[in-house]
């Protein structure tokens, strides 16, 4: 059997559907733990209006948020996978769908005409990021509607290799954080690429960001170590949620690396608001469809 061009646009619309609605469970966990260890009335009164903002989008059945984003996709072809069709056609009409349906604001536009496509699609939108799986039989897909609030923030600086590149990457982090301050919505998820390329090192910063569960940290002992010091000093910071001062600035920090030149080396920060809107399933040749990040979707 092989994975149907139908069957894609069909998973890739309820994704699209569920990320603008439904906060996903992880992010849900870690916006209450925040609530928890905040002291300041202020910040909690702000924890409590996003969980508000939630529940009513959650009863009516509405987006989160009036920003309802851009639609990335990352997907993972396994290379023992077949599929049928065009996955890109797919991932279009699912999302002109979804604008519709959810619905969805029509931000697309062309940059220089500032035409708007009215279905958030067209010039290269949606815009999707392949990988290979060696050995799996399955399609995976994830999601992402991304808003531009935490998206305009994010920067990137070089740093010579003959440098303490870890102590770099703290001040590069807290330099952006500092001039950013209430802008990307915090509480934030923090991404950060050190090494590669100009474009690769943004690249797997802002996958990082949808790493499940949030706070989880980097295979690397390294890479892990230079998260956890990162959070902890973004956070005491004491900018807390929506800037207003407290405890909690950011969710968690999820950093990557990328080999990179032997003299200079990018280092891209970038935020992904309270809003975390992802959703990603896994689609099987024999047609089978695992919902990850929103399992009661598994009898559609």
């Amino acid at each position: 059997m092989a994975i149907s061009q139908s069957l894609i646009e069909s998973v890739v619309f309820e994704l699209y559907k569920q990320a603008s609605i439904e906060i996903p469970p992880d992010v849900m966990r870690a916006l209450k733990k925040g609530y928890d260890i905040e002291d300041s009335l202020v910040a909690k009164g702000q924890f409590e209006a996003i969980m508000e903002n939630i529940n009513i989008a959650h009863n009516k059945q509405v987006g989160m948020c009036q920003d309802t984003g851009v639609p990335i996709i990352y997907a993972d072809l396994g290379l023992k996978a077949q599929v049928e069709g065009d996955p890109y056609e797919a991932f279009t009409e699912a999302i002109k769908k979804a604008t519709t349906a959810v619905p969805m604001r029509q931000n697309v536009i062309n940059p220089l005409t500032k035409k708007n496509s009215g279905t958030n699609t067209g010039w290269g939108i949606p815009y999707v990021h392949w990988d290979t799986l060696p050995d799996k039989d399955y399609l995976d897909i994830l999601a992402v509607t991304k808003g531009f609030g935490s998206e305009m923030r994010g920067s990137q600086c070089w740093v010579l290799s003959s440098e303490d590149v870890g102590r770099a990457t703290v001040k590069a982090v807290l330099d952006v954080v500092a001039d950013s301050m209430g802008e990307p919505c915090p509480p934030v998820i923090i991404g950060v690429g050190i090494g590669g390329f100009a474009d690769s090192s943004m690249s797997i910063a802002k996958k990082a960001l949808f790493r499940d569960p949030i706070g989880s940290r980097n295979p690397d002992p390294d890479v892990a170590a230079l998260e956890a010091e990162i959070e902890k000093a973004v956070n005491e910071l004491n900018l807390g949620p929506m800037g207003f001062g407290g405890k909690t600035y950011t969710l968690g920090v999820h950093a990557e690396l990328s080999g990179s030149h032997t003299a200079v080396m990018p280092v891209s920060v970038i935020f992904q608001c309270w809003a975390c809107r992802y959703a990603k399933a896994r689609i099987y040749n024999d047609g089978r469809v695992e919902y990850i990040t929103h399992p009661h979707l598994g009898g559609k």
